[in-house]
């Protein structure tokens, strides 16, 4: 199971309390489960598989909460390493603007998940998806991928339901990410998507407590 789909510890537990029900079931009912067997026998196998089960969905389980750590620290290194640089060239700037512009009409395909649609009601979907995203982190290329996706899709759904407006700020070292310093703005008061992205998907600030605040 070399797969993150598959690090579920859910099918091991459920096995190994089936297990543990069979010697129960078969001194009970023993002419209807295993009448020619010795209990002795079903008791000891039964035992031992549910035991081996047990410690199977145990692995699974650690192995999950050691992905989802790493994933988490991806995220936080890309958001941190963000530059903003003062004085941009234009057309940096421009190729920022294209970027964001690309990514939000490639949503409906980046999150067909959640049902994208840029209602205030959509990121309360989307925070609930941010666990099966996170899972598919395990390099700093899919964290960029991952954050930019999240931070666009925030920064695009506050635009179009509360007023916000898109301000370009590039960072050529990230090369094709060059749009993750990008920031939104209204009424003097700046929110960085991607930071908050970020905190939603360390769980360091839970995203509708965020965006409780701008209600």
């Amino acid at each position: 199971m070399k797969t993150r789909l598959l690090y579920s510890s859910k099918p091991y537990f459920v096995l190994a309390a089936l297990f543990s029900l069979v010697p129960v079931l078969n001194n009970k009912y023993p002419a209807l489960f295993f009448p020619s067997a010795p209990e002795g026998w079903v008791t000891i196998i039964a035992t031992g598989a549910g035991i081996y089960a047990a410690f199977k969905g145990l692995g699974y389980a650690w192995a999950l909460i050691q992905a989802r750590a790493e994933a988490k620290a991806w995220i936080v290194q890309v958001a941190q390493n963000r530059k903003v640089i003062e004085n941009p060239d234009p057309n940096d700037v421009i190729n920022a603007g294209r970027s964001v512009t690309r990514l939000v009409r490639n949503v409906d395909e980046d999150l067909r998940e959640i049902g994208p649609d840029f209602s205030w009601e959509s990121l309360g979907r989307l925070e609930h998806y941010l666990t099966e995203l996170l899972m598919e982190v395990d390099d700093e290329e899919k964290a960029k991928i991952r954050l930019g996706i999240v931070g666009i899709y925030i920064g695009e759904t506050l635009c179009r339901s509360k007023g916000w407006e898109w301000f370009f700020k590039p960072d050529t070292s990230l090369k094709q990410f060059l749009f993750l310093p990008s920031v939104i703005r209204k009424n003097g008061k700046v929110i960085d998507p991607f930071e908050t992205a970020a905190n939603a998907f360390n769980e360091k600030k839970s995203l509708s407590r965020f965006l409780s605040g701008l209600q």
